[in-house]
């Protein structure tokens, strides 16, 4: 039941952010990819390689989806290799979560640091690949910011619906 859930939430977020989210651009340098919160979802309980693969998986999609080559690939697998880790820090048994992680099971604290991390982690990664240019990295750091705040507020209120 847990797994059937989990597909058709990533069904639908990948949906969403071809139909609506890659269409909105605020400013001109603020990108919501709201398709990270797959990757934020998944339980503990996953092998590491697995988890490793769902990463590069989705980030393949997004680049299919984003017309960008590698570059939320990189990304999503970055986040796919330090979630395990920043989430056993923040949660005590974080083993033993075999549901979806979200607000409500590791709290919304919790959540809410893990997503404030990750998120902007994830943005950094892929705008630092799209400009590819040290020159640019005012731009980079500007887009990361503003991005990732308008994508931790997307996903907060996609977690708080999917309560």
């Amino acid at each position: 039941m847990q797994y059937t859930r989990y597909i058709l939430l990533a069904i639908a977020m990948m949906l969403l952010q071809l139909l609506l989210f890659n269409n909105l651009h605020f400013l001109g340098i603020c990108h919501p990819f709201v398709y990270i919160i797959i990757l934020l979802c998944l339980p503990m309980n996953l092998p590491r390689w697995g988890e490793l693969l769902i990463g590069a998986g989705v980030g393949l999609i997004a680049d299919m989806v984003c017309s960008s080559p590698g570059v939320h690939t990189a990304a999503c697998v970055l986040v796919s290799y330090l979630r395990p880790m920043l989430v056993s820090r923040m949660v005590q048994n974080a083993e033993r979560l075999t549901d979806m992680v979200s607000g409500i099971t590791v709290g919304k604290n919790v959540f809410m640091g893990l997503i404030g991390i990750l998120i902007p982690i994830h943005h950094f990664v892929v705008f630092l690949l799209e400009y590819w240019s040290l020159s640019q990295f005012g731009w980079v750091l500007l887009a990361t910011l503003l991005s990732s705040v308008l994508t931790i507020i997307i996903v907060t209120i996609l977690d708080l619906i999917n309560r």
